[in-house]
């Protein structure tokens, strides 16, 4: 597309957004910024904003007005009334990763699903760099797809996390290797169903033809039903079950397609949901050339990311564990069952749409107490009232003191909010760091007093 002298609207300021300003700007064309939030909102702001007209607290008429293009952040949706008259008009409206894909000639890698993306992008991105291949490692996390067009150097893969928000806007992305992980309630305060969820996940998939790959999670029923429909060459994988032609776990060794085998003596993140996780990345590794070996020497050096079952400190027997990443109920689970030991669970933020009464079979088997905090504190309690005792508290600080109170020795103290963090922080990220610091102080006085 030839962008040179076009008028475009970019709707959200965020990471994605100032990304697509810059590349348009650097194609000559004429840029409009749109940003619900007001201008004071921004810690800063890009150099060029004072050169383009912008309006912020609000989307007016004025982003559609003789406009030849309108490109959205992910989190914008696209059932806004403004967006769909522009669309009524015959004006191309498109998310950030559908408008970049546009310029892409490298072979993708794109990985959905209601957890685990991050992690796997990042453990895919791991293994192909030690075995040599240059890689971009982006989309939904770090940097998006528009600042790897801005930059120099050329990568053997892209490799990219992607959401159910920006696959609503796509319509012509086309991975080679698209990877659906799971898919479980989550985002219903944006998308109207798990329906409608599942449909837009399964968007991943729609331009993928004969020749590309489809690496499904078979373990999950939805998932197996959905594949019948994909034209990609299907390779499933699982850990419950042995899934013909795909990827298992069998004794200390993950068995690839085609007699492929790694080692999972050095592999060190908890849970059956990073096995998920590996199974899907060593999939994909597969199909980029590296071998058993390879794989089996770059896993051991693999850590995980912070905010996700990571342990933060031990205090007289007692293990606190940051999973605050885990943003819905389904996340929630999988960190409970994790464990083999009594939990005290932190529980709270801003619900998402999410039923609490699912976590009660997850609780009955591991967890001793519950602390619930935020906005979603009185849904919690109700849910969850009569399966298990539940201290309610006022922030995160006092969560970790009430949950240390009621520890015993050999117990975890485990944050999984299973909600969004947007009641109290800037995100998950900032509560996770919230909970480090509650965590130190804590062993801090409980050394001192020793």
């Amino acid at each position: 597309m030839e962008l040179k002298g076009k008028e475009v609207t970019v709707v959200g300021l965020g990471r994605s957004g100032e990304a697509v300003a810059s590349f348009l700007l650097s194609r000559g064309a004429r840029v409009f910024i749109t940003e619900i939030r007001e201008k004071e909102e921004f810690p800063s702001l890009p150099p060029w904003l004072d050169e383009v007209e912008s309006e912020f607290g609000g989307h007016t008429s004025r982003a559609i007005e003789g406009k030849d293009l309108i490109v959205m952040s992910p989190g914008v949706d696209p059932s806004h009334p403004l967006w769909v008259r522009a669309r009524d008009r015959g004006i191309p409206v498109v998310g950030e990763l559908e408008f970049a894909s546009w310029w892409v000639k490298e072979p993708v890698i794109a990985v959905t699903g209601t957890n685990g993306k991050t992690t796997t992008v990042s453990l895919i991105g791991h293994i192909l760099s030690s075995a040599g291949r240059k890689v971009f490692v982006g989309g939904n996390i770090g940097s998006p797809l528009t600042r790897y067009l801005m930059e120099g150097e050329r990568a053997d893969y892209l490799i990219l996390e992607v959401s159910s928000f920006q696959l609503e806007t796509a319509s012509s992305f086309h991975p080679w290797a698209a990877v659906l992980l799971n898919i479980a309630p989550d985002h219903l305060d944006r998308h109207p169903d798990l329906s409608y969820y599942l449909e837009a996940k399964l968007r991943i998939f729609a331009r993928q033809t004969p020749e590309d790959w489809a690496v499904l999670n078979f373990d999950d029923p939805l998932i197996r039903s959905a594949s019948k429909g994909i034209r990609a060459k299907v390779l499933p994988f699982g850990v419950k079950e042995r899934w013909p032609g795909g990827t298992f776990i069998e004794g200390d060794e993950v068995i690839l397609p085609h007699e492929g085998k790694v080692s999972l003596r050095g592999w060190k993140l908890p849970g059956r949901h990073n096995r998920e996780n590996l199974l899907a990345a060593l999939t994909v590794a597969s199909l980029c050339g590296v071998d058993g070996e390879e794989m089996a020497s770059s896993i051991t050096s693999f850590r995980g990311l912070p905010h996700r079952l990571e342990l933060v400190a031990t205090i007289r027997g007692v293990s606190f564990w940051n999973d605050s990443k885990a943003t819905n109920v389904a996340a929630a689970s999988e960190a409970i069952l994790s464990f083999d030991r009594p939990i005290l669970l932190i529980l709270g933020g801003r619900n998402k749409g999410m039923d609490f009464r699912t976590l009660r079979e997850a609780i009955s088997r591991r967890v001793k107490a519950v602390v619930a905090l935020g906005e979603a504190k009185d849904e919690i309690v109700q849910a969850l009232d009569g399966s298990v005792p539940i201290k309610e508290v006022e922030d995160l600080e006092e969560g970790v003191r009430r949950a240390w109170e009621m520890a015993e020795e050999g117990d975890v103290v485990l944050l999984s909010p299973a909600c969004s963090s947007f009641d109290m922080f800037r995100d998950y990220a900032h509560r996770g760091e919230v909970f480090r610091e509650a965590v130190k102080a804590l062993k801090g006085e409980v050394e001192d007093a020793a």
